[in-house]
């Protein structure tokens, strides 16, 4: 073979092991994503014995500490009628936040209404910015004061 022969032949070899690398990064470029896994997840157990913040009609807006599994304090936004229904964030002590939505039925016992149903963790930020989850909502409102107390368990997922 000539020197321009194998010359030729070289460059051609190089077309198609470059030609074959970029169908190869095509395949990879077309590929489905993989799908993210959460890192840590978490028996929770917590409480918050909240205190009224401000009330429009049904809705109040309480605030209060968490203590358990989770500690530190928590925000809701709590709406009371035939059932209840509540969106609530968790500020975590070591930091970052844990946010979602639970709701449940309502048992009026006079003074003290309680409530038991579910929640569902739908996001967060910080060390909880992919938290997910879901478990048990329970708890009582005195209808004077409007004095909340929420326990939850569940399994969260961050």
């Amino acid at each position: 073979m000539s020197s321009r022969s194998q010359a030729i032949a070289i460059v051609a070899g190089a077309a198609v092991a470059a030609a074959g690398m970029l169908g190869g990064a095509t395949a990879l470029a077309h590929r489905e994503p993989a799908v993210a896994r959460a890192a840590h997840s978490l028996e929770v157990r917590d409480e918050s014995h909240m205190h009224l913040v401000r009330e429009s009609g049904s809705l109040l807006l309480e605030e209060g500490p968490a203590t358990g599994t989770l500690p530190g304090s928590v925000k809701v936004r709590f709406n009371v009628g035939a059932t209840v229904s509540a969106y609530f964030t968790i500020y975590a002590r070591g930091g970052g936040s844990i946010t979602g939505h639970g709701k449940g039925a309502l048992h009026s016992t006079g003074t003290y209404a309680t409530f038991g149903g579910t929640l569902t963790v739908t996001g967060g930020s910080g060390r909880y910015a992919h938290a997910h989850g879901s478990g048990g909502l329970y708890g009582a409102i005195n209808r004077r004061t409007y004095a909340l107390t929420v326990q939850t368990t569940g399994k969260l997922f961050y």
